[in-house]
């Protein structure tokens, strides 16, 4: 009977942690989708998620369908027809990071939002070890990359980059900074800040397991406890 209950009890726990894998995968691949504009997906997506128990402590999936329905209230057929949603949306979500990702950041200069403009074309590129064109990028070399389309040519290593680059306090990272991450022991990832001063940090970035994409830090217990930085290239 004790091997019984400890059989249910691992199950029970691998359950759980499958789980929690599953929900995040779903939330960047929802996150994704937001990045690339398809609204209408996300909306209903989301939506269906918030039908699941599972996702009962979950907030995540109630702001992006919040955000993807503000965008699409910008239709003004859609938002007749779904008005009495929107009278419940927070007027909070106008200016969250997520909602403000690379698009005209009225914060950012001209140059800023060209390098921006960039990385946004790269959206859903796969992730390729040691990747530097649009076939494929690893971290470092979409940086390289969108940086050398602009005119400013990095070091190629994640590392060597944050040597180049000067380094600025949090509260002053802004879009167009780029962002770095540590394993505890050295720096392992970059990725490049497209939110403004005073907003959720949010980076696009080359991830190992799903190319191009853009993650809120803030919101991301992975990310957040592995910064190790921020830097800007003048």
């Amino acid at each position: 009977m004790p091997i019984k209950r400890g059989l249910i009890a691992l199950l029970f726990v691998f359950g759980s942690i499958g789980a929690s894998f599953s929900q995040k995968s779903m939330e960047q691949k929802l996150e994704l989708l937001f990045a690339q504009g398809h609204y209408k997906m996300v909306y209903r997506k989301a939506g269906r998620l918030l039908m699941n128990p599972s996702y009962d402590q979950e907030t995540y999936p109630t702001k992006l369908r919040q955000l993807a329905a503000q965008e699409l209230a910008k239709n003004p057929v859609w938002a007749k027809r779904h008005a009495l949603e929107l009278e419940w949306l927070p007027r909070s979500t106008e200016n969250t990071a997520v909602n403000s990702r690379v698009n005209q950041g009225t914060q950012s200069s001209a140059k800023t939002q060209k390098l921006l403009n960039e990385a946004q074309k790269h959206l859903g590129v796969p992730y390729k070890e040691a990747g530097i064109d649009p076939t494929g990028f690893d971290c470092s070399g979409f940086t390289c990359y969108v940086f050398e389309q602009n005119g400013v040519r990095l070091p190629r290593r994640a590392a060597d980059q944050y040597t180049f680059c000067q380094k600025i306090d949090p509260d002053e990272a802004h879009a167009g900074d780029l962002v770095f991450f540590s394993n505890g022991t050295q720096i392992n990832h970059v990725g490049i800040l497209i939110s403004e001063k005073g907003e959720l940090k949010q980076m696009i970035h080359s991830s190992s397991s799903i190319g191009i994409s853009v993650v809120v830090i803030d919101d991301s217990a992975y990310w957040s406890a592995r910064v190790a930085g921020y830097g800007r290239i003048k």
